[in-house]
């Protein structure tokens, strides 16, 4: 039953990362100017384009699973292996969580109350879940709902 919520509350925070997304593109270019996205809408936006390096309004899953490898060494700050509750307190903004603790609630797949790399890159697959190709998600992807 504890997995059954742990997948639903996953599925819930790409969807919301997913319409973080959506919103922050959808921001630009509709007549008049547009209100001021969020603090969480300019999170989601600026966590893609720290992945889009090339700046093209595109990535690819090699690009996302480098850039969270990456992060999950910068992150690592004890240099362990594992991300813990404190470690991820850094991601809360750009994955909508009030706490590290519920971040390692949502990822943590063998609940040894920490995250080990292939856990944390859970987030890369949540990204494209909703992309029109497996190997590429679009900013225009997600504005079209795709």
């Amino acid at each position: 039953m504890a997995h059954f919520r742990r997948e639903k509350t996953i599925i819930a925070a790409a969807a919301a990362f997913a319409q973080g997304l959506m919103l922050a593109g959808c921001q630009a270019g509709l007549g008049g100017p547009a209100p001021p996205p969020s603090p969480a809408k300019l999170a989601y936006l600026a966590e893609f384009k720290k992945i889009d390096t090339a700046g093209k309004g595109r990535i690819t899953t090699e690009q996302a699973t480098a850039y969270y490898a990456g992060l999950f060494t910068q992150l690592d700050r004890n240099g362990d292996g594992y991300l813990d509750a404190g470690e991820l307190e850094a991601m809360l903004p750009a994955l909508d969580a009030k706490s590290g603790k519920e971040l390692v609630t949502r990822f943590d797949r063998n609940s040894d109350g920490k995250l080990s790399p292939p856990e944390f890159q859970i987030i890369v697959n949540w990204l494209f879940q909703i992309a029109s190709s497996p190997n590429e998600l679009a900013l225009g992807d997600i504005q079209s709902g795709s």
